[in-house]
């Protein structure tokens, strides 16, 4: 649900800057696109009304950025099942092999294992870390807690 944008009091240019800054961009960036100095953009950023504008702008953002981020990875686990599944099936299958091979070390064996373990997560977790460097390089703090529930949603 988005909250509307409740610009009722602020210029057209003000409203401007508020979506701006919270889309990330410095303060120069805002000014230049508003067209005023980077002053003003800093004494607007002292008026309540402004301040409302951002915060809801931010929450906008925020929304939207959360909801690019379930369907990118909706998209990608969709995009790639058949791929991965495809992988695992080999992954297996030469894991196997090394496994049963009377000629490989223990250690062979227990690197087959380890580098498939890793290659289970990889792919998945690198287009997370792609989208959290995108919301950061928009001013958002990332912050993840518990990463146990990742290992899951792929079965």
């Amino acid at each position: 649900m988005s909250l509307p944008m409740l610009s009722v009091s602020l210029t057209s240019k003000q409203a401007i800057a508020a979506k701006a800054l919270a889309n990330g961009l410095t303060i120069k960036e805002v000014a230049k696109l508003a067209g005023v100095s980077k002053r003003t953009v800093l004494r607007w950023k002292k008026i309540d009304a402004f301040q409302t504008e951002l915060n809801q702008a931010k929450h906008l953002v925020a929304t939207n950025s959360i909801e690019i981020i379930r369907e990118s990875k909706e998209s990608i686990l969709r995009d790639y099942r058949e791929e991965i599944s495809s992988m695992i099936d080999l992954s297996l299958s030469l894991l196997k092999e090394v496994m049963k091979n009377p000629e490989e070390t223990t250690r062979s064996r227990l690197k087959a294992a380890e580098i498939f373990g890793n290659w289970m997560g990889l792919k998945y977790m690198n287009e997370v870390n792609m989208a959290i460097e995108l919301l950061e390089k928009r001013g958002f703090k990332v912050v993840v807690e518990n990463l146990e529930h990742l290992g899951n949603e792929t079965n």
